[in-house]
């Protein structure tokens, strides 16, 4: 079992927790040609004027093909629990925490406030040293999406598909790296008068999201879903390469021939939920089209020249970002969202960056994408007939309380003692057990070894 399984803590808690056709903007899509042989593109560089040689890079064809149409009614995997270990079917854990039907949480008042506090761009979330505190890989709208009339009346044809045969795209690592890099360099700001953090928890966002998920989960385990998502099928890889294609649509009039799903660009939020303070990054599709991006670290450009005015905080409210996502359906009326758990992911994963709307495209079984609408999150909430917003982040609360209450071993003090979560759908409990085990130890070397006792307060 892979440690980036399970959800894992220590004191500070951390949560580690085939192309087709020509590339243009609009694509005709017909069957046939998805019988070709997929066309090799090459890319080609001249390096002088007067140099009329050229190299060309031949892109290999490393995806598996799939037979298009996809079945209409295309069935899930069947989701089995994998075995865990560390968390056998007899182990009992010295405490757990038992999850309740959603109906027991909704309605109490937890307070939650959010802001963002950083962001950073990265070509590799484990690697630390491919960080740049800066917007080189925010993608930016090219449509106005506030303008639903203008994008119910567009005549699009986004064909998924090209360039997918040279691609196969993979989740993003587990590692915290890139997070703990920018931990690092503002350490300065993170630190209260006793050179403590400020903050309880650490994540990714989607780590986050996930054990909120836990709250209506009962068939797959935290486990089980990351192999999922590791381990794609042919047509769940080709999917997975349709979102990421559907994105360079809509950012750029000439869309590179296949995406770079590793170039990512991240929020840093910190929220307080109840009494509890969570860092933890987020990973943002786009802004719009009218959103002000000012480096925040720049002196230059966060100074009014003329009265010396903060424009920082002006500019913040004037970033929007937006969620972006592909669904098999021919419209909004399609969408089943009062009763599908899979919008409350939705909603939870929004929420939590205070992001207000998703940009959908509607695909059909071909992968051919023919319209566009925006889908606000207050709405997704408003139907939901199967959770709350309450009762998320209730049982969130309720989490956080249980594993500052469990973890009582200080990292450096006692070994780098390790706090290994499970959560059980069968039992509907969460356990947990401490090991010192080095494989488990994922806070790298170069980020514990730093001094923090000396940063400036």
């Amino acid at each position: 079992m892979s440690s980036s399984s399970l959800v894992y803590f220590n004191k500070d808690t951390f949560l580690d927790g085939t192309g087709r056709g020509k590339l243009s903007r609009q694509v005709k899509f017909t069957l046939e040609s998805n019988n070709e042989t997929p066309c090799v593109p090459s890319l080609s560089i001249v390096k002088e004027k007067s140099d009329k040689k050229k190299h060309r890079h031949i892109a290999k064809v490393i995806s598996v093909d799939i037979q298009l149409p996809l079945p209409p009614n295309l069935e899930r995997r069947p989701q089995t629990l994998i075995s865990c270990e560390q968390f056998p079917n007899n182990y009992i854990s010295p405490t757990s925490l038992s999850i309740l039907h959603w109906s027991k949480y909704h309605g109490r008042n937890v307070t939650f406030y959010l802001k963002d506090i950083g962001y950073f761009s990265t070509a590799d979330r484990s690697d630390a040293n491919r960080c740049r505190e800066d917007f080189r890989y925010l993608k930016r709208l090219i449509y106005d999406i506030d303008d639903t009339r203008e994008l119910k009346q567009m005549k699009i044809e986004f064909d998924l598909n090209i360039g997918s045969a040279y691609l196969i795209p993979a989740e993003p690592a587990a590692s915290l790296d890139a997070l703990l890099w920018w931990i690092s360099k503002h350490k300065h700001s993170l630190l209260d008068k006793k050179r403590r953090f400020t903050f309880d928890f650490v994540a990714w966002r989607g780590t986050i999201r996930k054990i909120m998920s836990s709250l209506f989960n009962n068939e797959t385990d935290w486990q089980t879903e990351l192999s999922i998502e590791f381990g794609q099928t042919p047509i769940e890889q080709r999917m997975c390469y349709w979102g990421h294609k559907f994105e360079d649509y809509l950012c750029s009039e000439t869309p590179p021939l296949f995406p770079c799903p590793k170039k990512l660009f991240s929020l840093v939020n910190l929220a307080t939920l109840g009494v509890h303070t969570l860092l933890y990054g987020s990973e943002i599709d786009a802004c719009t089209q009218d959103s002000i991006l000012i480096d925040d670290n720049n002196p230059k450009e966060t100074k009014n020249s003329h009265n010396g005015t903060d424009l920082n905080i002006q500019h913040k409210k004037k970033r929007k970002f937006v969620e972006i996502k592909v669904i098999y359906a021919k419209n909004m009326l399609d969408l089943h969202t009062s009763t599908a758990h899979k919008y409350g992911k939705w909603w939870s994963q929004c929420f939590l960056t205070g992001i207000e709307q998703i940009l959908l495209g509607f695909r059909d079984d071909y992968g051919v994408v023919r319209q566009i609408q925006p889908l606000l999150i207050k709405d997704i909430e408003t139907r939901a007939r199967t959770w709350s917003s309450s009762s998320f982040l209730s049982f969130l609360n309720d989490f956080c309380v249980f594993v500052r209450k469990t973890i009582t071993k200080d990292y450096f003090e006692d070994g780098k003692t390790v706090y290994l979560f499970y959560f059980s759908p069968q039992e509907k409990k969460i356990k947990w057990l401490s090991t010192t085990e080095s494989k488990y130890q994922f806070l790298p070397e170069w980020f514990t070894s730093q001094d923090f006792t000396l940063s400036e307060v």
